[in-house]
């Protein structure tokens, strides 16, 4: 691609004006975007382990693999099915999915993070692999927050985005031996500029900003299953416009640079109503070493 293509590709990240980045440079944000190409790339060489890996996870639940979904969506009357997500992808953001303005520093160490947050309910499967190994990583603090129902984040109120002391819809917690971690939330709502999505980082020490992060991301979901779900309440209640994943310039600019950062779901039961069990595997560069750039803490300014 030519360096000007490039530069304006890039730029679009920044049209979210409702959920502003970081500012970069041209040339940073150019420099970004081919280190994560080069990623995208390298983690390709991983895809016999990614699809083991992901098997294994699947096998244990008593869930159909991506194939075997392929083979019976003609059939299946249940739940979202696979469409075009390869048996190998995976998800390589980082660290150039910033971790946006709503990035609160202060972990929280749990594998739910609801508290009393009503909406469809979330069991997050996700893996962590080595881009240089191919192996799985254990004991990453996989860390995740996202907005509720109507668009609101936990720890920010009011036209001003106060800092609070709220807590709900965030935390995380360590892998397993396996390079696995259970996280249960609710589906994320949307607000103004942003379709739904998960924010993410995985670090190979607790605190975020002792720079040990290894990944920097955001998870998103299919469009049909966010009709499908912003159809009912309390999602209803949401009365921020909606923008679409085909609209959303920081998802557009992940799958551009070669990410997969749509979450594989399947429902628990036989509709939204049992919620919904998501995979998403995460290929990170164990010898990173990033840091978290917002400072705010709940509680902050009161």
């Amino acid at each position: 691609m030519h360096f000007a293509t490039l530069l304006a590709t890039i730029s679009l990240l920044g049209l979210a004006a409702a959920h502003p980045e970081p500012k970069l440079s041209l040339e940073q944000m150019a420099k970004r975007e081919i280190e994560s190409r080069a990623r995208s790339v390298k983690a390709r060489t991983c895809a016999p382990q990614i699809r083991a890996f992901e098997d294994r996870r699947r096998a244990k639940r008593g869930t159909p693999t991506k194939r075997e979904k392929r083979q019976t969506s003609s059939t299946s009357a249940g739940g979202p099915q696979v469409t075009g997500i390869p048996d190998d992808a995976i998800c390589v953001t980082a660290p150039e999915v910033t971790e946006g303005p709503y990035y609160i520093n202060d972990e929280y160490v749990r594998q739910d993070i609801r508290e009393t947050q009503e909406g469809v309910n979330v069991l997050l499967d996700v893996g962590i692999l080595d881009t240089e190994t191919c192996e799985p990583v254990s004991n990453a603090f996989v860390e995740i927050w996202h907005a509720n129902s109507t668009g609101v984040y936990g720890g920010y109120s009011g036209a001003e985005n106060a800092i609070n002391t709220e807590t709900f819809l965030r935390g995380g917690y360590f892998t397993n031996d396996e390079g696995i971690v259970e996280l249960t939330t609710t589906y994320p709502g949307y607000y103004q500029g942003r379709t739904a999505h998960i924010h993410t980082t995985e670090s190979g020490q607790l605190q975020s900003s002792s720079g040990s992060l290894l990944h920097i991301g955001q998870f998103y979901f299919d469009e049909d299953l966010n009709d499908a779900v912003f159809g009912i309440a309390p999602y209803t209640d949401n009365t921020n416009r909606r923008t679409l994943n085909e609209n959303d310039g920081i998802l557009q600019g992940a799958i551009r640079q070669g990410d997969d950062p749509y979450i594989d779901v399947e429902y628990l039961g036989g509709d939204l109503s049992s919620g919904i069990l998501g995979y998403i595997t995460l290929g990170v560069d164990t010898s990173a070493a990033y840091s978290i750039h917002n400072t705010n803490a709940l509680g902050q300014g009161e």
